[in-house]
C-alpha cells in the first residue's frame, strides 16, 4: 500500500515483525526478469485512460467511500476523495464502458456506492467478503462486504 499524509509525506506503518523478510532475492530477480521490458510510468490516470481502447481491461481501486462517519479514511494522498471524485469515477468508468473497455471497480457496500453504479445498463454488481487486517483498533480487523462493479 502506497498513501500520503496532507503534507505529501509517504505514511504507512511498518508494522511489528520479529523476523521481516526485507529482501527476497529469488523473488526480487524473477520480478526482475518480468519487468525487463516494462515501461512504468507515473501519469494522473486519466491521462493513461485517454489510451485505452476497446479490449482493454481496466482495474480501479480507488479509496473506499466511508461505511460510517468514524470509519471514513479517505485521504491516501493530500487530496480527499469522496462524494465529487467518486461520481468522476463514475463517469469515467461509463465512458470507459462506452468505448468497449472491459472494466472493474472494487469499492465499500454503501448506499451511496451502489446508488452511483446501480442504474448503468450493462453493469452489474456483485457483493464479496474482504478480509482486513489493517485497523487501529485490532477487534474492528476481519471480514467485511465490498462491492465489486464490472460490465463484462
Amino acid at each position: 500500500m502506497y498513501r500520503v499524509n496532507s503534507s505529501g509525506k509517504f505514511n504507512v506503518p511498518f508494522g511489528k515483525y520479529s523476523n521481516p523478510l526485507i529482501c527476497d532475492e529469488v523473488n526480487l530477480r524473477r520480478v526482475s526478469r518480468e519487468l525487463k521490458n516494462v515501461q512504468i510510468k507515473h501519469e494522473d490516470y486519466k491521462e493513461v485512460l485517454k489510451k485505452a481502447k476497446k479490449g482493454d481491461f481496466i482495474y480501479f481501486d480507488p479509496p473506499y467511500f466511508p461505511v460510517s462517519k468514524t470509519a471514513s479514511f479517505t485521504s491516501y494522498n493530500t487530496d480527499s476523495f469522496l462524494e465529487k471524485e467518486q461520481i468522476e469515477l463514475r463517469d469515467t468508468f461509463v465512458k470507459l464502458h462506452k468505448r468497449g473497455c472491459f472494466v472493474m471497480l472494487s469499492n465499500s457496500d454503501t448506499p451511496f456506492i451502489n446508488k452511483i453504479y446501480k442504474s448503468i445498463k450493462g453493469v452489474k454488481i456483485s457483493k464479496v467478503e474482504a478480509g482486513r487486517a489493517i485497523n487501529s483498533n485490532a477487534s474492528k480487523r476481519g471480514k467485511i462486504t465490498e462491492v465489486l462493479v464490472t460490465n463484462y
